[in-house]
């Protein structure tokens, strides 16, 4: 699917319209000038337990005050490389000719796409080309593609209509706010006609399956972003307070579709569409933020997690991962490409919501903001100070659940034979039930139920189910009535170990093909779930009872009863003989809680991230855990000593470390009944953050088809290339004189093709004069796993020159030289530096570069 490149050419990349790899972090130094914000603001109120939103323009993505501090530096970097992008790109040039309108928009079948989306980015564009230069001709060359399209365009159509809804809102919704909030020309009637444009045309496109119909990770989630933004614009309170209900309790597309450590939905699905699903869930927080109701926080911050996550898989670090997925596929192994990829939009929000608004550590998302370049579409959300505030949303409607161990009610569905029963023991229920099948419209099989009224929700580890058939199911059910063929949902593992489920007469996006299928095989037990919130029944899957992956939705049509069925399923798939099943950790809306407590089982994974003088922790729960405590040692496999206790999250800062100290943490899980056992281990090293100083001097290469300025550009799209060099060069760089910072390393990194080319064998040296050479590092054999990969080295001593030189002596073979970026790296910023010094994030390199070199030996050996 597309989500991911038309999101990326919107979004991460409006200066060159594709997605690319490329690094720029921002300047952590303050702006020059700054302008005078606005005094803080004040929680908006609560209506109904719902946020006013503010509804100002401009506000939906960025405020007046943003972009009045975003005008201020675009003369500093590293804003200056990101407007000059902005402003070198087709479409924010007067000569731009709009490439539609049209009545019809489709996609898939795509039918005038491309001219849409070409004049979305352009609005987009050209808006903040009015801001940043006052010249009145960019915004109306912009209102005028906005208003052509608003007073022509009538239909959006196809079957992924959403999807470019979602990729293209931020330009959209953009740049109209932009305008509306800023241009003198624009009018009330133009707000009444793009108003009337997203209601009638865009936002029936973003849903056009109905109510809560939305496709699994991210294609719900850009059609939720796309709902809400536009939402914002047309100051429509009712659909925004659905779209963040929605956000909040989908389980298969918003902020439930995660996990505690930050997987999300479609992280084993590939890294593009990972990306894409939490670029559109940041977005949408973003926009929230701004009209005073904080997303961010919930979940225990769980986007900076799945910030986290990605940012750490996708640098290479050895990370923990769980069987998880979504309505699309549950996935037990991780076989997805990593390396760098996506854009810097996402951690440019997330560094500004947590690290900058929450004061929250966040290590990865900041390594891979500078491992990324600046470009036209992410420096607008480089942030260096926010005082803005927003406010947290009240729980949403979760069913809890608790254990039973009496109360429910048997009964026989359609013709299952002979009767069964259902009974408890010692925390286990032992289920009997005949039927033939349950598949069916009309089934036939055993049910052990509650009547509940509302939201409500039941849990069961199917232990064993008796060979009565290879196709016998245990599990657990809702349904409407207890009529055979009543609309129904169930979750259930079969006895050959197939996981499967069914949600026979529910609305189901996709049909069949989605609320009917196997999920899993060869599973000889498994834990099911199944939820109910208003009209929407979720089946989920876990290995453990705390790991739930959202794998079904249906939505009950009207007439939608109050009360539902609710309980555990059996049958034999051979009707006239009964099958017995048994079940433990039995939970359900409203039980009587009598059942024995168990001390829990160790957290299924936790990791550890490296920030400055901190450690933060996160870990997957567990089932009935009610505290954790956290240990550390300094060497591998302990002994351990408890850091903290009593601690009721998933997550923990340890703040009593030292920078340059290697830390390894284990978490137990603690109940009534006793702790667990450690949970797996997770080593980190607390880091000074470095400082890339070159800027400001001038590179020069003995030779350079390519110019050596390239290679100090932090831009890996560009590189230094030395043609015809028999594979031999040196590239220098010179800090001017009276300058010589301390270095303490410095990193090498691949451009995009041919490896052969890359620097295998080199001297890094240092010289006062450029003529006399010191060498401070000597380097054989090097590797680099993937393109665009960077390698960090550091220095056995600290060395201060004014010039410094990468002498290579040998690469791979070829004829030729190239190196995308060099990085120069001090544990303080240039003083006085013309361009401000970027910081620049270490981590666990030798591990990072030793999983990175394993995995790609191991992706060669399966070809």
């Amino acid at each position: 699917m597309l989500a991911l490149g038309a999101s990326a050419a919107l979004v991460v990349d409006a200066g060159n319209g594709i997605a690319k790899p490329t690094p720029q972090p921002a300047s952590t130094t303050a702006p020059d000038p700054t302008p005078t914000l606005a005094p803080q603001q004040t929680p908006v109120s609560l209506v109904m337990g719902f946020p006013t939103p503010r509804f100002t323009s401009p506000g939906v993505l960025l405020t007046r005050e943003d972009l009045e501090i975003l005008k201020a530096n675009i003369k500093r970097e590293p804003w200056k490389s990101g407007f000059e992008a902005l402003a070198a790109e087709g479409r924010s040039k007067l000569e731009f000719k709009m490439s539609g309108p049209f009545k019809e928009v489709k996609r898939s079948p795509n039918v005038n796409l491309w001219p849409w989306r070409s004049d979305m980015i352009a609005i987009w564009n050209l808006s903040r080309m009015w801001y940043f230069t006052g010249d009145d001709a960019y915004a109306q060359k912009a209102h005028d593609i906005l208003l052509a399209w608003a007073t022509t365009h009538t239909e959006f159509g196809g079957r992924e209509s959403m999807l470019d809804l979602g990729d293209y809102v931020v330009a959209f919704v953009g740049g109209a706010d932009i305008l509306r909030g800023t241009w003198p020309g624009w009018t009330e009637a133009d707000t009444a006609a793009v108003k009337k444009y997203f209601n009638d045309v865009l936002m029936p496109a973003s849903n056009p399956y109905g109510e809560s119909q939305f496709g699994a990770a991210n294609k719900g989630a850009l059609a939720l972003a796309a709902l809400g933004l536009m939402a914002i614009f047309n100051e429509d309170t009712a659909r925004l307070k659905t779209v963040v209900y929605q956000v909040r309790t989908l389980a298969h597309i918003g902020l439930r579709s995660s996990n505690d450590i930050g997987m999300i939905g479609d992280s084993f699905r590939d890294q593009g569409h990972a990306h894409g699903q939490q670029l559109s869930l940041v977005v949408l927080a973003e926009a929230l933020w701004k009209q005073g109701i904080d997303i961010y926080s919930d979940y225990d911050n769980r986007l900076l997690a799945a910030s986290e996550y990605f940012a750490r898989v996708n640098s290479l670090t050895p990370t923990a991962f769980l069987p998880f997925g979504t309505t699309d596929a549950y996935y037990l192994v991780d076989n997805t490409g990593h390396g760098p990829g996506g854009g810097n939009v996402v951690f440019n929000l997330i560094h500004g919501a947590y690290v900058v608004r929450k004061g929250l550590p966040a290590p990865f998302t900041d390594r891979s903001r500078q491992s990324l370049r600046v470009d036209g579409g992410s420096f607008v959300f480089i942030k260096e100070v926010d005082r803005s505030v927003a406010t947290p949303v009240p729980p949403p409607p979760i069913p809890s659940t608790t254990s039973i161990t009496s109360g429910f009610t048997d009964v026989e569905i359609g013709d299952a034979a002979p009767a069964g029963g259902a009974s408890y023991s010692g925390g286990n229920w032992k289920v009997q039930g005949g039927g033939s099948e349950i598949w069916k419209a009309n089934d036939s099989c055993h049910f052990t139920y509650k009547e509940i009224l509302g939201n409500c929700a039941i849990i069961a580890k199917v232990d064993s189910i008796q060979n009565t058939n290879p196709a016998a199911k245990a599990g657990v059910m809702m349904r409407t009535s207890l009529s055979q063929g009543a609309p129904r949902a169930w979750m259930a593992l079969a006895c050959g170990g197939n996981l499967e489920q069914n949600m026979p007469n529910l609305t189901v996006y996709g049909g069949t093909n989605y609320g009917n299928k196997v999920v899993a095989r060869s599973l000889p037990s498994y834990w099911v779930k199944l939820e109910r919130i208003g009209n929407i029944i979720t089946g989920y899957v876990s290995p453990d009872g705390a790991n739930w992956a959202a794998t079904d939705v249906g939505r009950i049509d009207a007439p939608v009863p109050d009360k539902i069925y609710v309980g555990l399923v059996v049958c034999s798939t051979a009707n006239g003989t009964l099958n017995t099943s048994t079940f433990s950790n039995v939970q359900i809306t409203g039980g009587d809680g009598g059942a024995p407590v168990i001390t829990p089982a160790a957290p299924a994974a936790v990791l550890a991230s490296p920030a400055d003088r901190s450690v933060p922790l996160r870990w997957q729960s567990s089932f009935d855990a009610t505290s954790y405590t956290v240990k550390r040692a300094t060497s591998r496999g302990g002994p351990y000593a408890t850091v903290a206790s009593g601690i009721t999250a998933s997550s923990y800062t340890d703040t009593a470390v030292t920078n340059g100290t290697t830390y390894h943490y284990v978490v137990s899980a603690v109940n009534s009944a006793g702790a667990s056992p450690n949970s797996p281990e997770d080593a980190t090293m607390p880091r000074t953050p470095m400082w890339n100083v070159a800027f400001g001097g001038t590179a020069t290469a003995t030779v350079a088809r390519e110019g050596a300025n390239s290679a100090f550009d932090s831009n890996s799209n560009t590189m230094w290339f030395a043609g015809r060099c028999r594979g031999v060069g040196a590239i220098q760089y010179d800090f001017g004189s009276g300058r010589a910072p301390v270095l303490k390393g410095y990193t090498v990194t691949s451009p995009h093709f041919k490896p052969e080319r890359d620097p295998k064998d080199w001297e890094f040296q240092g010289s006062n004069d450029g003529t006399n050479w010191t060498t401070l590092d000597t380097q054989s054999g090097q590797t680099f796993p993937f393109r665009f990969y960077e390698m960090e080295y550091t220095l056995a001593k600290p060395a201060a020159y004014r010039y410094f030189r990468l002498n290579v002596t040998a690469n791979n073979g070829d004829n030729d030289l190239h190196i995308a970026d060099i990085k120069l790296l001090s544990d303080s910023p240039m003083p006085n530096a013309q361009i401000p010094s970027l910081i620049h994030w270490k981590t666990n390199d030798a591990t990072d570069r030793e999983r990175a070199i394993a995995k790609q030996k191991a992706d060669e050996s399966k070809k």
